[in-house]
């Protein structure tokens, strides 16, 4: 696929990120932050199941007994994420949280990047990168500003 698909499916995954976030707060609103997080996460599970029995998985389950330890915590870095969200949104608005959320993503993810942690490509801070993330602040400020 070409690089463009790519930002296209992001730009997509961002916008149900958004629409995510008040509907969880929601949820927490009718039977509490930890139990909505929980039915999130327990929606994903079986939706990511059936894709993984109707497409084969893409690999082997067999494997999981052998990848590295932090290979395991995505999942419980995905609750810290969505109960954060659910607690934030009703306080801050979805707009705020967005950008504080993009905020420490690109800021972490520019710092990955540079040194090519977890087995990915390094590419290098620039000048470009670098200065996205005084406007990214700028951005944050201007919004969250009453």
């Amino acid at each position: 696929m070409q690089l463009g698909v790519f930002v296209a499916l992001m730009i997509v995954a961002g916008a149900m990120i958004a629409f995510q976030s008040p509907i969880n707060a929601a949820l927490a609103r009718s039977v509490g932050v930890y139990n909505a997080t929980f039915v999130s996460f327990a929606t994903g599970v079986v939706i990511a199941g059936i894709v993984a029995v109707l497409t084969g998985g893409g690999g082997s389950l067999r494997q999981l007994s052998s990848v590295p330890w932090w290979q395991w915590i995505g999942g419980a870095l995905g609750v810290a994420y969505v109960t954060t969200i659910i607690v934030a949104v009703p306080r801050i608005g979805v707009t705020t949280m967005m950008v504080a959320a993009l905020a420490g993503q690109l800021t972490t993810a520019m710092v990955i990047d540079h040194f090519g942690w977890f087995g990915i490509e390094a590419r290098a801070m620039d000048w470009r990168r670098a200065i996205a993330l005084p406007l990214l602040a700028a951005a944050l400020y201007f919004i969250h500003k009453r």
